[in-house]
């Protein structure tokens, strides 16, 4: 089964409340959410309380592990391997907290590793970090993301063969791929290969503006989206496709809500009923 999910986020919904904002989104076929569990800064408290009410009342929650900076998996083979298994420790719980209180098996979604050193030592240490996360875990269904191009630094999955090649070497019943379609945009990557297409059982969609700015919704045409489901509905692609928009950016958006809803309907359109 395919499940329409939006990435919620509190400021999403402290004017309206929870129920008005998602009402236009599940009238277009929403059904499940995300959350992306950053437990520093003041939104780790929010945002843990919101994810745990809305599993309470009934949603399919999916998580999102933290990713920036010091959430980063290089070094975890070698020198920062005890920092970060403390620093991941209260959202990875967190995680399989609520996949007990909602009886299910959420997808949590995980970053490669990024530096300056090379592709093989951040493979390492994405590939120590993947077990450590896997060995903790009982419910989570590990999901490791195709990345996009960051100036400076190399990064573990940037492409389809870096992203297969570790999930196929574990074999593991739950690792597998998060595909995010407007990363691979802007990799210029094209459709991946069946094998990554096979492996895949989570999705990011969201559109790029003219400026390739990403997480808008689905307005400009920039990401081939359309042609993206449609391979993975060959495939038999089943599992969540998150609309995964990054409020700040897209707050220059006219009619901001209405485009979201008119989104959800647009992926419903090409998935058929659900």
């Amino acid at each position: 089964m395919i499940e329409l999910g939006f990435a919620l986020h509190p400021k999403w919904v402290e004017q309206s409340g929870r129920e008005n904002f998602l009402a236009p989104l599940k009238a277009n076929g929403m059904r499940v959410l995300e959350f992306t569990l950053h437990p520093e800064g003041g939104e780790w408290e929010p945002m843990r309380a919101l994810a745990e009410q809305c599993v309470r009342a009934g949603y399919r929650c999916h998580f999102h592990a933290p990713y920036k900076d010091p959430f980063n998996a290089d070094g975890f083979a070698t020198t920062r391997r005890a920092e970060l298994e403390q620093l991941y420790a209260m959202p990875i719980e967190f995680a399989e907290q609520m996949a007990r209180v909602g009886n299910y098996a959420p997808a949590l979604v995980i970053h490669g590793a990024h530096g300056k050193t090379s592709l093989a030592e951040l493979t390492d240490a994405t590939r120590a970090f993947l077990a450590w996360v896997l060995a903790r875990t009982d419910h989570s269904r590990v999901m490791l993301e195709i990345l996009p191009p960051k100036p400076g630094y190399v990064r573990m999955g940037e492409t389809y063969e870096q992203v297969i090649n570790l999930v196929r070497e574990f074999n593991h019943p739950r690792l597998n791929i998060c595909w995010d379609f407007g990363h691979t945009v802007l990799q210029n990557l094209g459709l991946p290969p069946a094998e990554f297409l096979n492996a895949t059982r989570h999705i990011h969609i969201h559109d790029l503006n003219n400026a390739r700015e990403d997480h808008f919704p689905l307005i400009y045409g920039n990401v081939p989206w359309q042609d993206d489901l449609r391979a993975l509905m060959q495939s038999g692609f089943e599992g969540a496709v998150v609309m995964e928009i990054n409020g700040y950016r897209a707050a220059s958006v006219p009619n901001l809500r209405e485009r979201l809803a008119e989104s959800f309907a647009l992926m419903r359109a090409v998935i058929g009923n659900l």
